[in-house]
């Protein structure tokens, strides 16, 4: 009978993991709406044509058949929904949104991913300026502090920058499709094998260092000073060097790196990207950047938009990593529970036994991993 058991890719949350990613959420909804965020929610399920038109990444989505007979989806992404539901209201613009929820994304088999993942986010609707990437920035930096001890580096890319300067080299999208995927996968030998056809063009050497291209901004400006590159993407480099600029005048502390030859966190992304990682723990924490031209699938003008998703998961998973302070479990009679109720609030890092008596209190406290106070035997001063 494996009536018991979960769906592939899910999992129960409870303890420590469940008070702790209760907490990351609250800390970061407070953050949200402190800085004027409105919160937004969407349905769990969604039809198809919402993510129709957009390549989600390498994993399959959940779709079943409504009443009518119409697919619809568990939601894999956030910002989609959004926009569909911004296409559909009269709501003016500029917005601020914030939310919170789950989504859902068939993983590849074995390879150690959940199909069910929180993510928390916010999306800044019909917004040009270069500000409302500066608030991303700030709030990445704002919220690694308060959550974590590791600090957090950011990692600045360009998301079109690989289809501007393919678009240079050659008309043949298959081929501009195969040099991408190489280039993305550090695939160094067959990247360098489909570029050298281009070995009597000026970009030839930009090419060759292209994969390496990731490290410190000093190195990598100093890499693109060397090339002759299109007014089109020295465009780009110069407001990544406003970028650069900003962090390090205004968030003096923050680490912040460069990668030119990575791809966009999402298809839709048009401009500066922007992820947050910790060396303490795999994976993108924090991930977002411009997209100018989302809104254009569900209406006929588009808007100007920058967004940014957050991992709670793998920010509780940094969480539960950290040693814990040992917990007090504290063992009373039941005509001293007023005296334990003080010991309790004198000490907040105990919690009460409610054992029949002494033998079973120490084996609670051995399940929970606590340090057993007898209060029978005297008072306890902490």
């Amino acid at each position: 009978m494996n009536n018991n058991l979960l769906p592939l890719g899910t999992r129960d949350e409870f303890g420590s993991r469940a008070v702790n990613k209760q907490h990351i959420i609250s800390v970061i909804e407070h953050s949200f709406s402190d800085r004027g965020f409105a919160k937004i929610s969407t349905p769990l399920l969604e039809k198809k044509t919402v993510f129709e038109p957009y390549k989600l990444g390498n994993y399959q989505l959940y779709s079943l058949l409504d009443q009518e007979g119409d697919t619809i989806m568990l939601r894999p992404d956030m910002t989609l929904p959004i926009a569909r539901f911004l296409s559909s209201t009269n709501i003016s613009l500029p917005q601020k949104f914030w939310y919170v929820g789950d989504i859902f994304r068939i993983s590849r088999q074995l390879s150690g991913s959940y199909n069910e993942l929180t993510q928390a986010g916010i999306e800044l609707v019909g917004y040009s300026s270069i500000k409302a990437e500066f608030e991303c920035l700030i709030l990445i930096n704002q919220l690694s502090q308060k959550l974590l001890t590791d600090p957090i580096e950011i990692e600045l890319g360009i998301a079109d920058l690989t289809t501007v300067i393919l678009k240079d080299l050659t008309d043949d999208t298959e081929l501009q499709e195969e040099i991408a995927q190489a280039l993305y996968d550090k695939q160094i030998p067959k990247y360098e094998r489909l570029i050298d056809r281009f070995s009597n063009q000026p970009e030839y050497q930009f090419l060759l260092k292209w994969p390496r291209m990731f490290g410190k901004p000093e190195r990598i400006f100093a890499q693109l000073a060397e090339d002759d590159l299109s007014p089109e993407i020295e465009q780009r480099i110069s407001e990544l060097k406003q970028v650069v600029n900003w962090i390090q005048t205004t968030l003096p502390d923050q680490a912040v790196s460069i990668d030119l030859s990575s791809r966009a966190p999402q298809q839709y992304y048009t401009g500066l990207t922007f992820k947050g990682f910790s060396k303490a723990g795999s994976g993108y924490l924090f991930s977002g950047g411009r997209y100018d031209k989302l809104l254009a699938n569900f209406q006929d003008m588009t808007e100007s938009a920058v967004g940014m998703g957050i991992n709670i998961d793998l920010l509780t998973d940094l969480i539960e990593r950290k040693p814990t302070v040992q917990k007090k479990l504290l063992y009373f009679k039941p005509d001293q529970w007023q005296a334990a109720e003080k010991v309790l609030q004198q000490n907040p890092n105990s919690i009460l036994s409610l054992s029949d008596n002494l033998d079973d209190a120490r084996k609670e406290a051995q399940q929970l991993r606590a340090e057993l106070v007898d209060l029978t035997e005297g008072e306890f001063i902490g």
